[in-house]
């Protein structure tokens, strides 16, 4: 994958010195980009992004994706500034929508481009030490500023989307959009047709905006084990994605519509793995890359052969049966990532 760029994206579940010993491991495998996954109520983000910080030394590093009904934008800021810090210029920020953690928290997750076009004001005037007062829809800072001077006013910043109006305001505003979970070259279509959308609207050049794919990921000999580690992610995904499955080309099945239906679509860890155990591969291969090493040789060939803007390819490991993560980023970049595949290779190792 000559010039594409490789991320990685861990969930903050395992205990905190194995989060720490992964980030080592991610660095000293090869990759350009750490992401911590700001979900649920797991260790807090910007935390472990600082101890990773200290542990490496050339990886770039950020949340990915935190979001502003969570955690004010002003506080992002804050965070990300120490973060790019402590770092030595290292830090990226991924801004979306969110979701994961708001029914424990109370929030209503209202107007999400208004929201975020509203944060990316209030962080990018602070980052640039400006004084900032917001009356959003979404967002509201009064009279903000950071009480020290951050180290870089152009920390890159990307949007997290699927859905449509995101899509757009990526397009419109940010560095670049990290496209989650969408697998296939129909999914990237949809994806792409808005956030250039977005981007002419803004008056940019679509190859002003960075493009991420972003894939629940995992590399076994059987395809079957594989696919099973990620589908109660796809579930979550499958679950968010019901107003645009129809441009995606995907039906949504009638048993894990019922599933879910049971639990009044619940996006908790239970209730998504009892749905997931309902779907079929077709489904699963939507919104994520399992197989083998040369099924997800050809699947990700094919993607980035439909779409060669794509720029940067992150994985977000889940371990087979038996195994554990740090197998699937290790096996992915040596056994896929550094073979030949997309970009003018038809897909094919």
């Amino acid at each position: 994958m000559t010039g594409v760029k490789l991320g990685v994206a861990l969930p903050l579940e395992a205990p905190v010195g194995e989060l720490l010993a992964l980030a080592e491991r991610v660095e000293r495998l090869g990759y350009d980009a750490l992401w911590a996954n700001d979900d649920r109520l797991q260790h807090d983000v910007f935390s472990v992004l600082a101890a990773m910080a200290e542990r490496t030394e050339a990886i770039g590093l950020g949340p990915g994706v935190t979001n502003p009904y969570s955690r004010h934008p002003a506080l992002i800021a804050t965070a990300i500034a120490t973060l790019d810090e402590l770092s030595g210029g290292r830090a990226r920020i991924g801004l979306g929508a969110g979701g994961t953690n708001h029914r424990a928290l109370g929030i209503r997750r209202e107007a999400p481009a208004a929201a975020l076009r509203e944060a990316l004001t209030v962080i990018r005037g602070l980052l640039g030490g400006e004084r900032v007062t917001v009356d959003g829809r979404v967002v509201r800072a009064q009279d903000a500023r950071l009480d020290f001077t951050p180290r870089r006013a152009d920390v890159p910043l990307y949007i997290g989307a699927r859905g449509p109006r995101v899509l757009e305001v990526a397009g419109e505003l940010a560095d670049g959009v990290i496209v989650g979970n969408l697998a296939t070259p129909a999914g990237w279509d949809y994806a792409l047709g808005r956030v250039r959308a977005g981007a002419a609207r803004a008056g940019r050049e679509p190859t002003d905006v960075r493009l991420c794919a972003w894939l629940y990921t995992c590399v076994a000999d059987d395809p079957a084990v594989a696919s099973a580690a990620i589908a109660p992610m796809v579930a979550t995904s499958l679950a968010t994605s019901r107003p645009i499955l129809s441009e995606l080309g995907v039906e949504m099945p009638a048993a894990f519509a019922e599933s879910m239906e049971r639990r009044g679509w619940s996006l908790d860890a239970e209730t998504t793995a009892e749905a997931a155990r309902t779907l079929p591969v077709d489904v699963i291969d939507t919104f994520g890359l399992a197989g083998t090493p040369e099924e997800c040789r050809r699947r990700l060939g094919a993607l980035l052969d439909a779409h060669p803007a794509i720029c940067e390819v992150t994985i977000v490991p889940f371990a087979p049966a038996g195994g554990d993560i740090a197998e699937t980023i290790t096996r992915f970049i040596d056994e896929v990532a550094r073979q030949p595949v997309g970009h003018g290779t038809g897909g094919k190792g």
